[in-house]
């Protein structure tokens, strides 16, 4: 077999008990298949299913089959030509497993996993047989990187926060000589410096004063954006990574006020979110050494600290997301996620994901963001730095 991950696959199966993982693509929509198989021109329903020994099976239309000559050694081909023999296929090769893996979610909660459709699943667990989620499966394909992509991706981070350091003081000489900054200008530059320090981004930067920094996703535009000026609270969101195949990317966010003390009410509550950040890591320091963790437990220790603190109802997102090489900082592997979805997927060595609670209140918005990296030994590592307190924009250095 030469797919050095197959027996990845054969290996999990039989450290969890399942009989097979079958996985199922029509035109090339399930990009985990495709990486398998390669980008063939496949125009009909296809079936690959890993057991835990021997050659995968690739159950394919005879229409389909000409794009698999001369791949006999790697799989074992089983060919239909009416559906019902694509139904007595799938039954021959499932008749001695009981607990098999697919692409799907409980209650269809996570879409990157929900790449089987409603009707195959169905089939399956009509044959008898248990159906689990290959969530923990997919992540390890899709999700973790190598050393040298870290090393990126602590390159990037180290210069986004300084970017982050820069577009902060150019707010503050704004303001110094024209008694003014722009969230435009300020996202402008960011999304300058990035493309000096070649770095790519999908959408550039979020700069929010007050209360349109409650929208966790407002961004200035050429067309909608508003003044920075002395008493605002800005919160500035930006990402990006090394323009390289293998770029992760750094995301951070970081709150300043612009004044020269930053007053009490807001400190106070960028602290319950400091609080957070910190609570969500020690927990993660404390229990993945030794167990498996969930995501949506990191969301449920970071979520009670501000619900406590009384403002559980301003914070509208999950607190963290997965961050992959991918396009989007949002990856595919497991969200730090009780909130938006109950994400049971495990934190696995070699993944990165977003710390990131937020409070959206009416008057203003605030966030604080930073990274973690996951080791080989399940050990967390904060990799895009730590605000402490609010930023005094015009405090003397």
């Amino acid at each position: 077999m030469s797919d050095k991950r197959i027996p990845i696959v054969q290996d999990y199966l039989k450290k969890n008990n399942i009989d097979a993982y079958v996985m199922s693509d029509y035109e090339n929509r399930n990009p985990t298949m495709v990486s398998f198989l390669g980008d063939k021109m496949l125009t009909r329903k296809i079936f690959l299913i890993f057991k835990k020994e021997g050659l995968p099976v690739v159950i394919l239309h005879s229409i389909d089959s000409n794009f698999f000559r001369g791949e006999e050694k790697d799989y074992d081909l089983h060919v239909y030509h009416t559906w019902e023999e694509m139904f007595k296929e799938e039954k021959k090769v499932l008749s001695d497993c009981k607990k098999v893996l697919m692409d799907m979610s409980e209650n269809g909660l996570l879409p990157r996993v929900s790449l089987a459709d409603y009707g195959t699943v169905s089939f399956i667990k009509g044959l008898g047989k248990e159906v689990v989620s290959s969530g923990d499966l997919l992540e390890m394909f899709s999700a973790a990187y190598d050393e040298k992509a870290y090393e990126g991706q602590l390159l990037a981070c180290k210069k986004a926060l300084q970017i982050k350091d820069e577009a902060f003081a150019l707010i503050k000489e704004d303001i110094l000589k024209n008694g003014v900054s722009d969230e435009y200008r300020i996202q402008q530059f960011i999304c300058k410096r990035f493309h000096e320090e070649g770095m790519v981004y999908d959408d550039a930067a979020i700069v929010a004063a007050n209360a349109y920094a409650s929208n966790p996703h407002y961004a200035p535009s050429e067309n909608e954006h508003h003044p920075l000026k002395e008493g605002d609270v800005v919160l500035i969101d930006m990402w990006a990574k090394l323009d390289r195949p293998d770029g992760v990317y750094a995301d951070i966010t970081w709150m300043g006020y612009i004044g020269k003390k930053v007053p009490e009410k807001v400190e106070a509550r960028f602290q319950i979110l400091r609080k957070a950040v910190d609570s969500a890591f020690a927990f993660l320091e404390e229990n993945l050494p030794h167990r498996r963790v969930e995501g949506y437990e990191v969301d449920d220790v970071a979520r009670k600290v501000v619900t406590d603190a009384g403002y559980g109802q301003y914070f509208t997102h999950r607190t963290g997301h997965n961050i992959a090489i991918d396009v989007s900082p949002h990856g595919p592997g497991v969200n730090m996620d009780d909130y938006e979805s109950h994400d049971t997927r495990a934190i696995i060595p070699h993944i990165s994901f977003s710390l990131e609670p937020g409070i959206y209140a009416p008057d203003f918005g605030m966030r604080s963001e930073t990274d973690v990296y996951i080791d080989g030994e399940r050990k967390p590592h904060m990799v895009a730095g730590r605000q402490e307190h609010v930023i005094a924009i015009l405090a003397d250095k």
